[in-house]
């Protein structure tokens, strides 16, 4: 068995989304930026509240409304 989305952090008009993901079979957390099949981004972590935060500060660097906003 491989990795299990848990949750969707957040989603962005353009099809972007963060998603939470645990592997089983690992200690650790994954978090992972998407755009349709293209995977942008992925990092592992050791709690999953951490990962969370982490995906806050993501979501603003492909967020082109919060970047054009600041």
């Amino acid at each position: 068995m491989g990795e299990v989305p848990l949750a969707r952090l957040w989603q962005l008009a353009d099809g972007t989304s963060c998603l939470l993901l645990k592997d089983p079979r690992a200690e650790n957390w994954l978090l992972r930026v998407v755009r349709k099949s293209d995977v942008l981004r992925t990092e592992r972590f050791g709690n999953p509240i951490v990962a969370m935060d982490e995906a806050k500060q993501w979501r603003a660097s492909y967020d082109r409304a919060v970047q054009t906003s600041n």
